[in-house]
């Protein structure tokens, strides 16, 4: 596993696969296994409540968007939480980016993000999505 996917990057790669930059993509679709934060889980339920968004309930969204043995999960823990703060004063703001940042370094994966703010910064390997 190489690769930790943001919230947007995930939701996009089972809803609009199309959004997502062509090499980037096949990139993805190569891999074994991709992870996303369990936090995800958390911005796309909040989303759903907020905005409605999906065409289906969000427990069945989660049953497709997480296949067994192809998505895993990764934990928020102890040591993730401390890290998200430990980023820098200058660092993203929001406390998801920041949760799913920690959790890619302390896995030792590549974000994948089409956030700005995260592609800039210098301490966290990423790959974009955005299209060339």
């Amino acid at each position: 596993m190489n690769y930790l996917l943001d919230t947007n990057v995930w939701f996009r790669l089972f809803d609009s696969p199309h959004e997502i930059n062509e090499a980037v993509r096949r990139t993805l679709q190569s891999e074994k296994r991709l992870a996303v934060s369990s936090f995800s889980l958390i911005e796309v339920a909040q989303k759903q409540s907020k905005h409605n968004f999906l065409a289906v309930p969000v427990r069945d969204w989660f049953k497709i968007a997480i296949p067994r043995g192809r998505i895993e999960v990764l934990t928020v823990t102890p040591e993730i939480a401390v890290r998200s703060y430990n980023l820098g004063d200058h660092f993203h703001g929001d406390p998801a980016d920041r949760i799913i940042t920690a959790t890619a370094l302390v896995h030792n994966l590549t974000l994948v993000t089409s956030d700005r703010k995260l592609l800039a910064e210098t301490q966290i390997q990423t790959l974009s999505t955005r299209q060339p």
